[in-house]
């Protein structure tokens, strides 16, 4: 990509994802809400809005149920001008990848250094809310794409705690109060490691991870 700055990348990446998400049938956005435990039988239910992304970010990235993904029918739409910044943006888009990471401290280079837990590898990532003071040690899962030398994130960004860590190895994790700040994740044991990156190959990955998430209560209190 060129050396368009952050803040204008981050406003042609909303622009696309807005415009993805208008494009997403209430069919898939059932089947993502039911995956999220978020489907009330006849609608979308959630308390908060960073619920109701987690519900948009699947039926736009990486759709449940045998869904088309909203993002390719925004480019179907051919709405992009070859070689201009929202069609760069709307390959990055495309190509983004899932991954759990641990927020490391300031990057030299701008934005923050993190590490790819399931890649194990170093990564500069550029994001206004990974950047505030205290987030050193906490765990997120979300998706990164390849900007120029940096990733930024795109879609939801789920908090990632070591319960959750468990829940997704498949042993018994005690579901605790929803904490008043997201505690640092312990490190990966090589083992664990290696099952995380086995289970990630699956198509529902990202959903089971929100749906973690969201049952030890990092996204606040569950609708009634």
């Amino acid at each position: 990509m060129s050396t368009t700055s952050y803040e204008v990348w981050r406003a042609v990446r909303e622009r696309i994802l807005g415009a993805a998400a208008r494009r997403i049938p209430q069919v898939s956005a059932a089947s993502q809400a039911r995956a999220l435990g978020l489907w009330s039988g006849k609608e979308v239910r959630f308390a908060n809005e960073a619920q109701f992304q987690l519900v948009l970010d699947l039926a736009v990235f990486a759709p449940v149920g045998g869904h088309s993904r909203a993002l390719d029918r925004e480019a179907k739409a051919g709405n992009y001008p070859e070689g201009s910044e929202d069609a760069q943006m709307l390959a990055a888009l495309s190509q983004a990848h899932f991954t759990l990471f641990r927020v490391g401290g300031a990057h030299p280079q701008g934005g923050v250094a993190a590490e790819d837990l399931l890649r194990g590898t170093a990564l500069r990532i550029e994001d206004a809310m990974l950047a505030r003071e205290g987030m050193e040690g906490m765990g997120f899962a979300g998706r990164l794409m390849h900007l120029s030398g940096y990733e930024m994130t795109c879609g939801a960004i789920a908090p990632v705690t070591d319960e959750v860590i468990e829940a997704l190895l498949g042993r018994p994790a005690h579901v605790l109060p929803t904490p008043p700040f997201l505690p640092p994740i312990t490190p990966l044991m090589d083992s664990d490691v290696i099952t995380l990156r086995a289970a990630a190959a699956a198509e529902d990955f990202p959903a089971r991870v929100y749906r973690a998430s969201l049952d030890h209560g990092l996204f606040g209190k569950l609708p009634e």
